[in-house]
């Protein structure tokens, strides 16, 4: 009854804001404020996430997923299917304004769940409508026809004849323009495939065509430059029989003119000389032509012993360099080897004391700038009863034991890339997750302080059958802003900063050994995901009182 009249105390107050048309969504926002009830809350929200969805301005639509949000939050702790449904369905339209069709989708689907729990037939053909078209977009059409199958079946189940006749025309619309888009999907594959295959053969033609051009390019250049190296010296040959003939023509002519200024006696006295002078000078040619061959053989044997010393010099220069090079590319090989080893334990040991991002931004620009982060999940470890542990240890026996429990924390933590060690004080461990520009939820972190515990259990066990002294701890965790950065020049530290730090340590501080305990704000993002036990308002020293939470174990239904 209580639930009913909060209900139709809630649609009257939507009713009474509606008609309100002069009332702006500034007077809506300061309104909010002044609610004194969800009901009212849930009201006023539906109303302004109304009004700003339907303005085109980009601020109002980052407005309305943020006011979207609290409406969902608020139908949420009222725990009514009838108000979460219309709530996520209104979140999913703000993400649909923002084109995020992941997150679009994620709240349709919340929208049918609790429209189905409601029985609001029309929410749920809306949302479903939407999640088909959005499934048709991603050409995902098996997930499109489950989407309409899952609201038939449940309007079959509830026996809503009119409902499951418009749905089932719809979905054979669907069916059809689905059927219709595959088809046109495989023609066009086929047709690309095709094109495909016919681009590869012709770019294999054209590629053996290049290939044989290029050697019957080559060869006829080689041809080319035989031809120019012949004509060269057939030109030179010319050049020389010209001069040849130029010099026995001039004699000729002389000759001739001789012949005719002299008489019969003078020409033959003067023939007997010429053929006196011609024999001399023959004999004078044999002597010259043998002299000359004579040097020139000489000269080759000079030469062709001169051109085996210079080519046996020449080869004991090259070997000697390539000696000394190949000596020296072995010692750079060497020395390069040793330089990257030296980097990659470098890189390596600075990946170990950093993140990831913080050690790549300090490799490449020598310095990492501090960052805020809005979600992150500080975890803190203590140790119960150490002193009186540690009195009974032996200071040797003591450290080994903190050093078997901090290795295996390492461990653990190694195993979730979202979670990050940041230092150890004294018996206090410390890590964090969500210091990354990637949103993220405080899950992995909780899987490993429940894996934190269960080994410290196992590890008691163990130490306690064998009657040696043994560490419980207690673990904290609280969600909020936190500062990171790298302080110091020399042996430097990534650390975190800021009131979820301080908050962390007092939440660590209440809780109890073997325990893991969480502040309100981490319980709210993990509470779909693990089943936790209120404990109430707990007092914390300089903070107040504090809703706290004990995790017990991950829901099966999450995996």
């Amino acid at each position: 009854m209580r639930v009913f009249l909060l209900c139709l105390f809630t649609f009257l107050c939507s009713a009474i804001l509606r008609n309100v048309s002069a009332q702006s969504s500034q007077e809506l926002i300061e309104s909010l404020d002044e609610a004194d009830t969800d009901g009212e809350r849930y009201g006023i929200l539906y109303d302004l996430t109304g009004i700003l969805l339907e303005s085109g301005r980009k601020t109002d639509r980052d407005l309305a997923v943020s006011f979207s949000k609290q409406l969902l939050t608020t139908s949420k702790r009222m725990g009514d299917s009838k108000l979460i449904g219309p709530a996520a369905f209104t979140l999913a339209l703000a993400y649909q304004k923002q084109r995020d069709d992941r997150l679009t989708d994620r709240f349709m689907e919340e929208a049918v769940t609790h429209g189905m729990k409601a029985g609001d037939a029309d929410l749920i053909l809306r949302a479903v409508s939407e999640r088909t078209r959005l499934a048709a977009k991603r050409q995902n059409y098996r997930e499109a026809t489950r989407i309409n199958q899952q609201a038939l079946d449940f309007f079959t189940k509830n026996g809503q004849d009119n409902n499951i006749d418009a749905l089932r025309a719809r979905l054979e619309k669907e069916q059809a323009a689905l059927q219709r888009r595959r088809r046109e999907v495989e023609q066009q594959t086929s047709k690309l495939s095709g094109e495909v295959d016919r681009l590869s053969r012709e770019k294999n033609q054209l590629e053996g065509t290049n290939t044989q051009l290029q050697r019957e390019n080559q060869t006829r250049n080689q041809q080319l430059a035989e031809s120019a190296e012949e004509l060269a010296a057939r030109n030179e040959e010319l050049e020389k029989t010209q001069e040849q003939k130029a010099a026995v023509e001039k004699r000729v002519a002389e000759t001739r003119r001789e012949i005719k200024s002299l008489s019969r006696e003078a020409l033959e006295q003067k023939a007997i000389a010429n053929d006196a002078r011609e024999q001399l000078m023959e004999a004078e040619l044999e002597t010259q032509a043998a002299e000359i061959k004579a040097e020139r053989q000489t000269f080759q044997l000079y030469a062709a012993i001169g051109v085996g010393t210079g080519l046996f010099l020449l080869a004991a220069l090259f070997f000697s360099r390539f000696r000394v090079k190949q000596r020296s590319a072995q010692k750079l090989s060497i020395a390069n080897d040793a330089l990257d080893e030296a980097r990659k334990k470098s890189d390596e040991l600075l990946e170990n004391i950093l993140p990831a991002e913080i050690a790549k931004e300090l490799k490449e620009t020598g310095k990492a700038r501090a960052r805020q982060f809005p979600d992150a999940t500080v975890l803190f470890c203590d140790f119960v009863n150490f002193t009186a542990t540690a009195e009974r240890l032996g200071a040797e026996a003591l450290v080994q034991e903190l050093d078997v429990c901090f290795k295996a924390f390492d461990a653990i933590m190694d195993r979730y890339p979202g979670v990050e060690k940041i230092k150890t004080i004294g018996d206090a461990y410390m890590a964090a997750s969500g210091l990354s520009s990637r949103k993220s939820v405080p899950h992995d972190i909780i899987r490993a302080a429940l894996e934190m515990q269960r080994f410290l259990t196992e590890e008691g066990d163990k130490r306690r059958m064998l009657g040696l002294p043994y560490f419980t701890g207690r673990i904290g965790l609280h969600t909020g802003t936190v500062v990171a950065g790298v302080v110091g020049a020399r042996k430097f530290a990534y650390d975190i900063w800021g009131d979820t730090v301080n908050v962390a340590s007092r939440v660590e501080s209440q809780s109890e050994p073997g325990r893991v305990n969480v502040s309100g704000s981490t319980y709210e993002m993990i509470r779909y995901r693990f089943r936790c036990t209120y404990r109430g308002k707990v007092e914390a020293k300089n903070k107040g009182m504090i809703d706290m939470y004990f995790v017990e174990e991950e829901l099966s239904a999450a995996h």
